[in-house]
């Protein structure tokens, strides 16, 4: 009897573990499963470039007028005109800059997006109005996977090894990491 109960204990045991990830930790194990590489991010940048093809690139493009320096040039910035409207009170800053390993190779992009024509009692172009729209930008640049909430209002979306993060920062920010969640777990405990 006290095999069976102990073998009892054990399958709960397993079961319980196995039932209380939660959906977002079953996503990141099987995407990775899958093995499918999305190394790119945008501008021709991509996962595992150094960080010298990091700001050749943007020098590429700052030359082409497409790119240039951000606020304090802590960031790279870039606009987005919208599509669909005139408005010009619609068109958005992104500012990015690469987060890179030990081996000055590209792990993840911290990007910012805001209305260029922001003010506090601007509610419309406030970041909670901002945030249905940089989502639905990204969903259009990277399709596959929806986005999920996660803990503290972030969303997520996982295609493969990469991982976009998207929340609300400021009254006036919307942030978003783009990581290569196949670095981020293999190189935890190194």
């Amino acid at each position: 009897m006290k095999i069976r109960f102990g073998n009892l204990i054990l399958l709960l045991s397993i079961f319980l573990v196995c039932s209380c990830q939660s959906d977002y930790t079953k996503l990141v194990k099987d995407e990775l499963a899958t093995g499918v590489r999305n190394d790119s991010v945008f501008y021709g940048l991509k996962f595992g470039q150094t960080k010298s093809e990091f700001f050749e690139i943007c020098k590429e493009y700052n030359q082409r007028r497409i790119l240039t320096h951000g606020p304090n040039n802590s960031y790279v910035q870039s606009f987005l005109y919208p599509q669909d409207t005139t408005d010009t009170t619609q068109k958005m800053r992104m500012l990015f800059y690469g987060k890179f390993n030990k081996e000055n190779k590209i792990i993840a992009m911290d990007v910012k997006f805001s209305y260029v024509a922001w003010a506090p009692w601007n509610e419309d172009l406030s970041a909670e109005a901002l945030l249905p729209k940089v989502q639905d930008t990204l969903m259009k640049w990277y399709p596959g996977n929806s986005f999920m909430k996660a803990k503290d209002d972030i969303l997520v979306k996982v295609d493969g090894n990469r991982q976009i993060q998207l929340k609300q920062e400021s009254d006036k920010d919307v942030s978003v990491i783009i990581e290569d969640l196949d670095y981020k777990y293999n190189n935890l405990n190194k």
